[in-house]
C-alpha cells in the first residue's frame, strides 16, 4: 500500500514537473509591426509569381485602377526612398523604454539595403517603412514597394533614358494588390497585408 502511495505521488509530481516545462510562447497579435517582423521573416512571398483570379467585385475596382496616378506615387516614394540613410542601431535605439515594435523597425532599418536603389530587402520591410503616409493603411504605390522586385534596371526606358516600370509589372502588382483588398476599400489594412507576405490563397 505505501509502494503505491509513493508511485501514484511520483507520477503526479512527474506530472505537475510536465506541465510546468511546457512555456508556450504567446503569438505576437496579428497586424502588429511585431506580427509583421515576424512574417516576413518565417515565410517572405512573392507576389510576383503567380496569377490572381479576381472576385467580380474586385475585378470592378481593379478596372477602376489609375496607372498613370500609380506611376506618379510609387516614383516619388521610390525617390524617397533612395534619399534615406541606413539607420544604425546603437544602444541608445535599443533603451529600455522602446517598444517592441520600436525595436523591430529599428533592427530592420538596420540591415543591408539593396546597393543600387538603396530599398530594403524585401524581409525587411516592415509596416511603418511601407506606410509612406503614416495613415496606416496601404496604397496600391506604398504596396508596390514591396510588391515590386528592388531593382528596375530589367523594365523599360522612357523618354529621359530612365528605367521605368512595364505595364506588365503594374498590372501584376495591382492584381495582387486588389486580390488581398478583401474589405474591398481600396487600401490594405495591417491584416490584409499579413496575408499578401504569407501568399494566403482565397481560391476556392
Amino acid at each position: 500500500m505505501t509502494i503505491l502511495k509513493k508511485t501514484t505521488a511520483l507520477s503526479t509530481l512527474a506530472l505537475a514537473l510536465a506541465a510546468c516545462g511546457d512555456d508556450v510562447a504567446e503569438d505576437p497579435v496579428v497586424g502588429s509591426e511585431m506580427a509583421d517582423v515576424e512574417t516576413a521573416a518565417t515565410a517572405e512571398y512573392d507576389p510576383m509569381t503567380r496569377d490572381y483570379a479576381l472576385s467580380d467585385d474586385a475585378q470592378t475596382r481593379r478596372d477602376a485602377f489609375d496607372a498613370d496616378a500609380f506611376r506618379s506615387e510609387y516614383d516619388g516614394y521610390r525617390d524617397e526612398v533612395a534619399a534615406e540613410q541606413i539607420a544604425n542601431a546603437d544602444e541608445a535605439a535599443t533603451a529600455a523604454d522602446m517598444s517592441e515594435d520600436e525595436r523591430s523597425e529599428m533592427e530592420a532599418a538596420s540591415q543591408e539595403r539593396d546597393a543600387d536603389t538603396n530599398m530594403r530587402r524585401r524581409q525587411n520591410m516592415t509596416w511603418g517603412y511601407l506606410d509612406r503616409n503614416d495613415d496606416d493603411q496601404l496604397s496600391v504605390a506604398e504596396y508596390a514597394i514591396w510588391a515590386i522586385p528592388l531593382d528596375p534596371q530589367h523594365e523599360a526606358l522612357n523618354d529621359q533614358g530612365e528605367p521605368e516600370l512595364k505595364a506588365e509589372t503594374i498590372n501584376k502588382a495591382a492584381d495582387s494588390f486588389f486580390y488581398y483588398d478583401t474589405d474591398g476599400d481600396t487600401y490594405l489594412d495591417r491584416r490584409e497585408f499579413t496575408s499578401a507576405r504569407r501568399g494566403e490563397n482565397f481560391d476556392s
